[in-house]
């Protein structure tokens, strides 16, 4: 029976993927790997990336060449603007820590998280240039990391905890506050929201007839910023409103004014009055794609691939179906666990370089072909490295 090139059969089913003739192919080689490395460490933009405690972010920008030819590439955000996400970029967040010793104590030894999150508007360039700039810090830090793919609406709960609130705005970021003189910018309202357990703000389009009594907004009009409360919001939701219009303010260098109550520019902005809000049991609608969607690990239905170069090239077996156990994870290769909730990658500590360089690209490749959703999770781990966090992730999922 034929397959193409990611192990299709006629019937459209995966049985073994293979990528050596596609595009990444290359990306395993030594000689790859010490390019990607050596372009890493003379990246401005990454100089002293992961050499001290703390989370690191940088944006993915098309500056563009003075032939007005795109030339992607990575900038540090401002450190007042961590957790403001545009929907049409892509980001890569660092966040290194100190590891524990046995007995729980801090230790002088630094692991890493990193994370390309991707925005539900950003390009297939930008996508590519995050994902592979993510592998050069992987490099950068010799294989220290865990790798998290990270989409919005969808982050994980570990990328959540980095940030006070999380805010997604439209369009990207040259249509922000510093691009623009104050009396141009486009009013942005967000609402913020509980859902899936936690409590994030979204923008949504400028209107008091988007507004409802159960939820809190805030109104960044570029030199007034306004918190405007539902009846019947929640503490959650007033706290991060709060939050939210405290840190837009901050962020203003003194330019914008903290806004206590509601004047009649408010409304103007807004094109409507207090009449104009929804009840609380009519509330703007999010989609799925843009709040993520909650639902229960099934492990019946995860399904185990193993990744292995044993035949001079790359190649994804499906293994098992159903509830894994740790001795089906063999230290020579590298395994994708697919489960309804995510996808993780284990890297075993005897797996080859080819193995582990290739690992995310056929993830990628397992989503598109198989149809899943965009915004599924991945996260890929090392065996030894990041032995206490695998036991963390994995803990539902895989039976000792």
């Amino acid at each position: 029976m034929s397959v193409d090139e990611f192990g299709r059969d006629e019937n459209g089913d995966v049985g073994q993927a293979s990528l050596e003739d596609s595009n990444i192919a290359g990306i395993g080689s030594q000689e790859n790997r010490d390019l990607r490395k050596e372009a890493a460490a003379s990246d401005p933009q990454l100089k002293g990336a992961g050499t001290k405690v703390g989370l690191e972010i940088w944006r993915v920008e098309n500056k563009r060449t003075k032939a007005d030819t795109p030339d992607f590439g990575i900038n540090r955000v401002p450190k007042e603007d961590y957790g403001n996400f545009y929907s049409g970029d892509s980001y890569i967040a660092l966040n290194t820590y100190r590891v524990k010793d046995e007995n729980g104590k801090l230790t002088d030894k630094l692991a890493w998280d990193v994370h390309f999150w991707l925005g539900n508007e950003s390009s297939q360039d930008e996508i590519g240039v995050a994902a592979y700039k993510t592998v050069e810090i992987d490099d950068l830090l010799d294989d220290g990391p865990i790798q998290h793919r990270e989409t919005q609406g969808s982050e994980s709960r570990l990328f959540q905890s980095y940030f006070k609130e999380i805010v997604y705005m439209e369009g990207g970021h040259a249509s922000g506050f510093r691009k623009v003189k104050p009396e141009e910018y486009e009013p942005r309202l967000m609402m913020v929201r509980r859902t899936k357990k936690t409590t994030r703000a979204f923008e949504i389009p400028v209107a008091a007839s988007n507004m409802n009594h159960g939820d809190v907004f805030v109104l960044d009009a570029g030199l007034k910023i306004y918190l405007w409360v539902g009846e019947t919001a929640s503490a959650f939701e007033k706290s991060k409103g709060a939050n939210l219009q405290n840190n837009v303010v901050a962020s203003r260098n003194g330019k914008a004014k903290k806004m206590t109550v509601v004047d009649d520019d408010f409304w103007k902005i807004l094109g409507g009055t207090v009449d104009d809000v929804k009840p609380d049991d009519q509330p703007y609608e999010l989609s799925e794609d843009v709040c993520g969607k909650d639902e229960a690990l099934d492990v019946d239905s995860i399904q185990l691939f193993r990744l292995s170069d044993e035949t001079g090239s790359v190649k994804m077996t499906k293994e098992h179906e159903g509830k894994v156990k740790w001795d089906m994870l063999d230290p020579s290769d590298v395994f994708l666990l697919h489960a309804n909730v995510g996808i993780w990658i284990w890297v075993g500590n005897g797996a080859s370089k080819s193995e582990k360089s290739k690992a995310m690209a056929f993830a990628d490749a397992y989503i598109k072909d198989n149809g899943l959703n965009k915004h599924i999770p991945v996260t890929r781990i090392m065996q030894a490295k990041n032995q206490d966090k695998m036991d963390f992730l994995f803990g539902n999922m895989v039976e000792y």
